[in-house]
């Protein structure tokens, strides 16, 4: 088990992509509804990336309870951000997990709630359309006026580091997207500019880019007061 006086925000980036014995190993700790929920993907590659994500999650987690991975139990908030369970919802550990194609990102912290998000850079149609509709007036504004070679990439700073704090507190998207501003145009650093509860919630939270794999964007939210961010190895199985 680890030191329980380390309150570091400890990040593991992971492939999905995983070789035939690490698989195995990942399945082999799934509870019974995380393998039927895996075999429900229609395509094989989906099947794979949801035992990769939830098998290595749970070797994790393991590791740092000193706990039987398999044996770990998960209750989940109202718009589904999952927990500790039983007996090691005491544990003080808060997780996310978020995945884009072959590629996650997992953060653990002893200091309080986290959220992180990952999203391939990808063209979509009518990106314009999307921000007006669903973001803020004023970030609407800024994003129009962006040439537009610079759009997919800022689409997708402005959306990870908005799903990272919205990971974090467990809103819903729906409810919440518009009502939160951060920082995205070019050159910027992740920021939150304006929470529903108004500046002095802002102070309560920072924001982090995170590096990720070529042509993926990535962030974190943590509180404040959270330790410093110490990036683990990816190798979870020895493979």
């Amino acid at each position: 088990m680890d030191d329980p006086g380390d309150f570091r925000v400890r990040l593991w980036s992971l492939s999905l992509n995983l070789p035939p014995a690490a698989l195995a190993q990942a399945a082999s700790l799934l509870a019974p509804h995380e393998a039927e929920r895996a075999a429900r993907f229609r395509f094989e590659h989906g099947r794979r990336r949801a035992i990769a994500g939830r098998g290595q999650l749970r070797a994790i987690l393991g590791r740092c309870l000193g706990a039987d991975p398999a044996a770990l139990e998960f209750s989940y908030g109202p718009q589904g951000k999952p927990a500790l369970a039983g007996v090691w919802s005491r544990s003080g550990w808060h997780f996310n997990l978020a995945h884009s194609a072959d590629v996650a990102l997992l953060a653990l912290t002893r200091s309080g709630p986290l959220g992180v998000d990952v999203e391939r850079i990808r063209p979509l149609p009518d990106v314009g359309r999307l921000v007006s509709r669903f973001f803020s007036p004023g970030e609407n504004a800024a994003f129009q006026a962006l040439a537009q070679d610079q759009k997919p990439d800022a689409f997708f700073r402005l959306w990870t580091r908005k799903e990272a704090w919205l990971k974090a507190t467990g809103e819903g998207i729906a409810q919440s997207l518009a009502r939160v501003e951060v920082s995205f145009l070019p050159g910027e650093p992740a920021r939150l500019l304006r929470l529903p509860e108004g500046p002095a919630a802002v102070s309560r939270w920072r924001l982090h880019d995170l590096d990720s794999a070529p042509g993926f964007v990535a962030a974190l939210a943590v509180v404040a007061d959270a330790g410093p961010i110490h990036r683990e190895s990816p190798e979870v199985f020895g493979t």
